[in-house]
């Protein structure tokens, strides 16, 4: 568990007033020899070996050759989004960061961080459908228009409209409702439904500032199932397979060795080449569980979530016990790694000492407990990821460590007093691919 030290925000801005004073009165101060500005950096919490990089190109080319920067991109970041607070305002989570309203904690340092209030309103605003590459994927529901964020940087990749393909030509909004003009006929939602009724889910297959990458969608209307956006295109487009499920049963998506795979509620993968160009009309594979059930005897799947760890395909069925006050902080995890040959799931009992999972709304990432010193082994770091629980006052969205070997599960870090039902979006965790 860790315990988040009070002095976090004061050595915060220590710093920040000490990188602010450095640019702005004292230029000399730029032109560090190489190794005593690596010195320096090993020195900075990790979000300002990030901001260093902006002070020239000497201490950005310093930065990408860094020990620091290589821990940065190792390291899980956990956002906590702001709380409910009154009739619609929001209020700060983070007792200890500051005056800000959204905080980032990271695991290895055991700190907690304010983001810029840019950030923080972006956050409280705009829906976020996914976390993937160290970026965050958000929907604004009022123009249906998807955009990339990424909150180390505040890098923007704004994305095309979704109206076209959806068939909508207009959006009017009010305080509490949204109409949509949907092929000739007005259609009124309330905000709540139309964060449910478009997308769920998104998914990038690579770091996008190399522009090489694809955009996935779960969408929930007119094109019911996978809709993708390549860079470049100036529109989004449906996946063309007739084989494909409804997007109700879809539960998670990876890319793996430049194929794209999509896991649905009944253990069978959905496969995409995507090496030829668009991932339309390309292979189509199914491995079913039929051999085993993922669903324990008095529970129910709580999720399903499709990982690659260590050369290896694993699928991680979340059960909650159907009896009780299913406040999701309770359940049991069992983890499956995919038979090529028997094209079957076969239970496995542990990850092994040097190895972790990070689950939840962000893209499943498995990490090498050898990398940092802040992860436990053998372990499944998870988020509450149910939309739909997160949009209902009194919710309950728990998050936890569970233990694969003791089959327990611990908190993260000792949280406020308040219920975590007070959270305005749902936590997620970000694991930088560059920056």
């Amino acid at each position: 568990m860790v315990n988040v030290p009070a002095e976090v925000v004061s050595k915060r801005k220590i710093v920040e007033e000490s990188c602010d004073s450095t640019s702005r009165n004292n230029t000399s101060r730029i032109q560090l020899p190489r190794d005593l500005l690596c010195c320096v950096l090993e020195r900075l919490p990790l979000i300002d070996v990030i901001g260093a990089k902006l002070v020239s190109h000497a201490w950005a080319d310093a930065v990408l050759s860094s020990k620091s920067h290589s821990r940065f991109l190792k390291s899980p970041w956990l956002l906590l989004p702001p709380k409910r607070h009154g009739e619609g305002g929001y209020t700060s989570y983070s007792k200890w960061a500051g005056s800000g309203s959204c905080c980032i904690m990271n695991l290895e340092e055991n700190m907690v961080y304010d983001l810029k209030k840019s950030t923080s309103d972006l956050v409280s605003e705009f829906a976020c459908i996914g976390s993937s590459h160290g970026w965050l994927i958000f929907s604004d529901y009022t123009t249906l228009s998807p955009f990339l964020f990424n909150p180390f940087t505040e890098a923007r990749i704004q994305l095309p409209s979704l109206k076209p393909l959806f068939g909508i030509s207009d959006i009017e909004e009010d305080d509490r409702r949204i109409k949509i003009l949907w092929k000739g006929k007005w259609v009124i939602l309330s905000k709540v439904d139309l964060r449910l009724s478009f997308v769920s889910r998104a998914f990038l297959t690579a770091e996008p500032t190399g522009g090489d990458y694809v955009v996935v969608l779960v969408s929930h209307f007119e094109y019911e199932g996978l809709i993708y956006y390549k860079n470049g295109d100036i529109s989004w487009r449906p996946f063309n397979d007739s084989g494909f499920p409804n997007s109700i049963f879809l539960d998670d998506i990876m890319c793996y060795e430049n194929k794209l795979h999509v896991l649905a509620v009944d253990g069978a993968i959905h496969t995409w080449d995507l090496e030829t160009g668009y991932p339309e009309n390309k292979i189509y594979n199914r491995y079913a569980a039929s051999n085993h059930t993922l669903e324990r005897p008095d529970c129910f799947i709580h999720g399903l979530y499709l990982v690659q760890s260590d050369g290896e395909i694993l699928l991680v069925a979340r059960n909650v016990p159907e009896e009780g006050d299913h406040d999701i902080t309770t359940g049991i995890f069992d983890v499956y790694k995919l038979d090529l040959e028997g094209r079957q799931w076969v239970e496995v009992q542990t990850l092994g000492d040097n190895r972790s999972l990070f689950l939840g709304q962000n893209q499943s990432v498995s990490v090498s407990t050898e990398d940092f010193s802040g992860c436990k082994g053998n372990c499944i770091y998870f988020t509450h990821d149910n939309h739909y629980l997160s949009l209902l006052e009194g919710s309950e969205m728990g998050m936890g460590i569970y233990s694969l070997k003791d089959r327990k599960i611990s908190p993260i870090f000792e949280f406020p007093s308040e219920s975590l039902s007070e959270f305005s979006r749902l936590p997620c965790w970000l694991i930088p691919s560059s920056c």
